[in-house]
């Protein structure tokens, strides 16, 4: 029978070390949040545009019957359906930002740059809700309740997207919701720029494509009158 090899006691120590924490991790952040709060402050701001235009084309009709029925520009009939909900909720977001900086205290490495993410956000999703509305009505409007809640998954605003499965990991990369969050963060924390540039290009797209859609879906309208519309209400 062999003898058990002698060891001096660094040496044992180091053994117990190594058995006990085989294996060394380090991490590193390029940026990071001040605390718990502030790091689910994109999330919350963005979802809250959300819901704030969601809420306005309950109240606010999103096209006037009256101006189609007049045979006014399409261009000019869908800009006056957006622009309304868009301001206002830009300026539930500047009213947003002011809670987030002065009553709850959060620093912003780029505050100016933050406040723009937000009122473009609420101009994205203006459009976006106005296109729905303009091409499926009260469905649209559902619609849109469906899409904050897949939103509310796959932006990764409380856990990492990269944990999704696969279908919903691939709505992060479509939906915007997503880089209002991402845009944010860099913004706020003091991250990279040059994926805020990215991300503002994506909810551009979004703006853009959307108005588009719901030029489209007025120009629709005033090609397929009924004498109801002929006869459009006073408040309409």
């Amino acid at each position: 029978m062999q003898a058990i090899p002698y060891t001096d006691a660094a040496t044992r120590d180091a053994q117990a070390k190594t058995i006990a924490d085989p294996v060394a991790v380090s991490s590193s952040a390029q940026t990071s949040a001040g605390d718990y709060g502030a790091g689910l402050a994109p999330f919350f701001a963005a979802l809250a545009g959300w819901i704030g235009i969601y809420a306005l084309f309950l109240i606010v009709k999103p096209i006037s019957r009256r101006a189609v029925t007049a045979l006014r520009s399409p261009v000019r009939v869908t800009i006056a359906g957006w622009l309304t909900p868009a301001l206002l909720g830009s300026v539930g977001m500047v009213a947003l930002f002011g809670v987030l900086s002065l009553a709850l205290g959060f620093r912003f490495a780029n505050p100016l740059g933050t406040l723009g993410i937000l009122m473009l956000a609420s101009f994205t999703y203006a459009a976006i809700i106005l296109a729905l509305n303009v091409w499926l009505g009260s469905v649209g409007q559902f619609v849109g309740l469906v899409l904050m809640v897949l939103q509310l998954v796959t932006a990764g605003g409380t856990f990492p997207w990269q944990t999704l499965p696969a279908p919903l990991a691939a709505l992060h990369h479509v939906l915007p919701m997503g880089y209002v969050v991402d845009a944010m963060r860099q913004l706020m924390y003091g991250g990279d720029l040059a994926r805020v540039g990215t991300d503002i290009g994506v909810l551009l797209l979004w703006l853009g494509g959307a108005l588009a859609l719901a030029a489209v879906g007025v120009t629709r309208m005033t090609h397929r009158r009924t004498l109801r519309d002929l006869q459009p209400s006073l408040i309409g």
